[in-house]
């Protein structure tokens, strides 16, 4: 193939990948946090809310991969009690560990917010092995007596 043909070839294949939405790189292969994968469980809690004594100690969960660009990803993590229920909007990493993966993230925004109030910019670090999900997450030290921290555990349910 001439110079001028490759050239053609090339600008072709990009036209191609980017007409087919090709834009982020794809997750390592085995890796179960892909785009539309559903992850659900629980989340507990403990602490204290701006001084205002007690909250609920568990959520019923369900985190859902919405972005992929390599290891970075984006999801909601959609959390509900019988009393309240929302969903927060959150950005992390997923990086290659020890016979699974490290998954950390942290909430940037809510949305659907019914009967509470919204907590966002605490981090979350856990491990993905298998079809599980597993970590802790802590409230940053802060002036206002918010001490929440606790744990959470989710399985693989669905992949879209």
């Amino acid at each position: 193939m001439n110079t001028p043909t490759r050239v053609v070839a090339l600008v072709l294949e990009v036209a191609a990948l980017c007409a087919f939405g090709y834009t982020a790189a794809p997750a390592r292969d085995g890796d179960p946090a892909l785009v539309g994968t559903v992850w659900k469980g629980k989340l507990t809690q403990k602490g204290d809310f701006k001084g205002t004594g007690g909250v609920p100690a568990e959520f019923a969960c369900a985190f859902k991969i919405t972005k992929r660009d390599g290891e970075k990803f984006e999801a909601e993590l959609y959390e509900k009690t019988p009393d309240l229920e929302l969903t927060y909007l959150v950005r992390g990493t997923i990086k290659p560990a020890d016979k699974g993966f490290k998954i950390e993230w942290e909430s940037v925004d809510a949305k659907d917010v019914k009967d509470t109030e919204a907590v966002t910019n605490i981090p979350y670090v856990g491990t993905l092995k298998d079809k599980k999900m597993k970590g802790t997450w802590k409230f940053p030290s802060n002036p206002d007596g918010t001490t929440l921290e606790g744990d959470f555990e989710f399985e693989l349910t669905t992949k879209e």
